[in-house]
Parts: structure tokens; C-alpha cells; sequence
């Protein structure tokens, strides 16, 4: 058709007609058909990421909401993730094509998103018409076509030897699910199963346990290897859980196992450390003294000191060397006893009379009532 056109127009001669036909491959979808991208356009990663980072992020936002926002983001991502494998692990779909054999195998084999994908295609090959053309030896060529346009044919290729079934159209080998024509083949042999080599691992739900098992003795990074252990160790245990909750019997007998490798795992985990400490053990750290002065100890409490003279046991309103101040005469030891012991009777006097004064207005009182 590329001829026709640039003998039609006359642009033999024209550089970049020829320019743009030697560049096909880089640009027309017809020749891209049999290489595999994942289902990852060019840009379509990107802007989906772009779409989502904008209903958080904020030109005005400090560099501490930009955080704070990213980790929002990331943590709807692993949510979306979770709830995704959960959906596919634990929940059903409902069958609406007219195949549920084949419909149902790849409910159990395929993640939920992609189980929507090969539903299509399932769906599409309830209305297709298949014709054996040739059979030669172990290989078997139909001819399919959709009801209502019987000029579109596409041939596909079955080998019962190596179980493969390769269509003209290249889907598998492009998107990497089966297409509605080898659906087709496969309706019409009374298949019942999507064979193992039309399963395209990444799309199973057992993708990531057998990708993780590849790398769980990764001695090159230990966080990755701890990773790897644990998703393998979920993705097992989940297994079990289906089996094994089935039957009473086998949920016992599982039960007991799992507590036993516990117990023993934790009996070899526990420190064999008993008797003596070694340098090696690890102990109770030291109590460190809380923050703060230090007390200070009474018994070495200094004595204060004059001011003026630095002598202790007086101080500067009591030194006796000021000048025009009048000393303080001393006084015998016997004299200031007897002065005491004379305030000592004076106080006793003076109570007395109280006393007696208190009990004369009673008295009175009493007597006038």
C-alpha cells in the first residue's frame, strides 16, 4: 500500500517519504506487534503518576508539607496494593460469558485486573466462527472470523506436541494474554483450560512468591533477602490457610505443626548465656544520675565569714571595729544566768495576775446575773 501511494503521487523522488518509510519501524504499530512492553505505553506511567502527585502537592507548599504529602501518597499506593491482592486472593468474581470452564481457570490463575482483561477476550470468542483448514501431523491451522464479517480472517496455529498456539494477530505476544481467536481454537477442542505456555507469569497471582524465591539467599543485600523471606513465608502461609481450613482433621494437624516449629524456633533463638556474664552478654545498661547540680554534703558546709575582715562567727553589722560603733560590753556567765532566771520569774508574775484579774470579772459577772 506504500507503493501504490508513492506511485499514485508521484513522491519517489521526495526525501522525506523516503526518510519516513525507512523509519517505520520506530513509529508504526503494525510493526511493533510481536515485541512485549508490559502494557506500559510511553508515557502513560508518568502522567498517571503526575495526575495523582497534583491532588496533593502544591506549588506554595514548604519543604516540610512536600514531604509530608509524599508520604501520604506513597502510603494510598500500598494501600491500593494490599487491597488489590486481597481482591484477588480472597474474593470471587462473578462468570458472565458463556464459557465458565475456561472463564472460572482464569479466575484462579490470573490477578483480578487482569481476569477483566481475558474476560474480554473470553467474551469476544463466544461470537467467533472456527474452521479446521489443515492438519498436518502434530499442528492444526483454523480459520476464525466474527460473526456478521466473514472477509476478516485470521489463522492460528495450534501444536498439540508443544502445546503453543500462535495467532497472526500477535496479541499474545504484544499485551502477553491469550486472544479471542485462540479462545476460539480452544472452544472448538473442547479445551477447558488456558494451556501452561499461554500463562504469562507476571500477570498470575503467584507472580511475586516466585520472584521473591529467586532472590531469598541474595547474600548482596540483607534487607532484601529479609524481604524476600517474608513475602515467600505470607504467600505459603496463605496457601496453607486455603488447604488446610477446608477439613477439621487437617486444620488440627496443621495448627499443631505450626505451634511446634514456633516453639522450637524460639527455644534455638533464646540466649544460651545462663551462669557467668562474658564481655559478649548484653546486660541491663547503667542508671545514669538525673540532670542538675549535684547535692551538696553537710558536713563540709562552710561557715560564713565577715565580709570586712573575713574572720568567721560574725559578720558585718556585728564587727566589733567599726568605727563609732559602740562594742557590746561582756557579760559573766553567772550574771546572764541570773538575769535570765529573774525575766523567768517576772513572766511567771505577770501571768499570775492575769489569772486572778480573769477570775474576778467572772465572778462578778456571775453575781450581777
Amino acid at each position: 500500500m506504500w507503493g501504490d501511494m508513492v506511485e499514485k503521487y508521484n513522491l519517489s523522488s521526495n526525501s522525506w517519504v523516503n526518510q519516513t518509510y525507512e523509519l517505520r519501524n520506530l513509529w508504526a504499530l503494525a510493526y511493533l506487534r510481536n515485541q512485549f512492553f508490559g502494557r506500559i505505553k510511553t508515557t502513560c506511567q508518568c502522567e498517571g503518576i503526575n495526575s495523582l502527585i497534583k491532588a496533593y502537592v502544591r506549588k506554595k507548599d514548604t519543604l516540610l508539607e512536600f514531604i509530608n504529602n509524599m508520604e501520604i501518597v506513597v502510603s494510598h499506593y500500598r494501600n491500593n496494593k494490599r487491597v488489590a491482592e486481597f481482591n484477588s486472593k480472597y474474593t470471587d468474581p462473578l462468570f458472565v460469558t458463556s464459557l465458565p470452564t475456561l472463564e472460572g481457570f482464569a479466575a484462579k490463575t490470573f490477578t483480578r485486573n487482569m481476569f477483566r482483561e481475558v474476560r474480554k477476550e473470553i467474551d469476544g470468542a463466544c461470537v467467533m466462527n472456527t474452521e479446521l483448514v489443515i492438519q498436518d501431523g502434530g499442528k492444526l491451522y483454523f480459520k476464525c472470523n466474527s460473526f456478521g464479517m466473514p472477509e476478516i480472517d485470521h489463522v492460528v496455529e495450534f501444536d498439540r506436541v508443544g502445546g503453543m498456539l500462535r495467532c497472526e494477530c500477535l496479541w499474545f505476544e504484544n499485551q502477553g494474554i491469550p486472544c479471542m481467536h485462540i479462545f476460539a481454537c480452544l472452544k472448538h477442542q473442547y479445551v477447558e483450560f488456558i494451556l501452561e505456555r499461554l500463562v504469562c507469569k507476571r500477570w498470575t497471582k503467584n507472580a511475586k512468591s516466585d520472584f521473591m524465591k529467586s532472590n531469598v539467599d541474595d547474600p548482596s543485600d540483607s534487607d532484601k533477602v529479609l524481604k524476600c523471606r517474608l513475602g515467600v513465608l505470607g504467600a505459603e502461609c496463605s496457601k496453607l490457610m486455603d488447604v488446610a481450613c477446608k477439613n477439621s482433621s487437617d486444620f488440627v494437624k496443621a495448627m499443631n505443626d505450626i505451634v511446634n516449629t514456633i516453639t522450637k524456633l524460639q527455644k534455638q533463638g533464646e540466649n544460651p548465656h545462663k551462669g557467668d556474664l562474658d564481655d559478649d552478654y548484653i546486660v541491663d545498661p547503667l542508671v545514669v544520675k538525673s540532670k542538675g547540680a549535684p547535692k551538696k554534703n553537710s558536713k563540709f558546709k562552710q561557715q560564713r565569714k565577715c565580709s570586712n575582715c573575713g574572720v568567721p562567727r560574725h559578720y558585718n553589722k556585728s564587727y566589733p571595729n567599726v568605727p563609732g560603733r559602740i562594742p557590746k560590753e561582756k557579760v559573766d556567765d553567772d550574771i546572764e544566768k541570773n538575769n535570765s532566771s529573774h525575766l523567768d520569774m517576772l513572766t511567771k508574775r505577770k501571768r499570775h495576775d492575769s489569772v486572778k484579774n480573769q477570775q474576778k470579772m467572772k465572778k462578778g459577772r456571775d453575781v450581777g446575773g
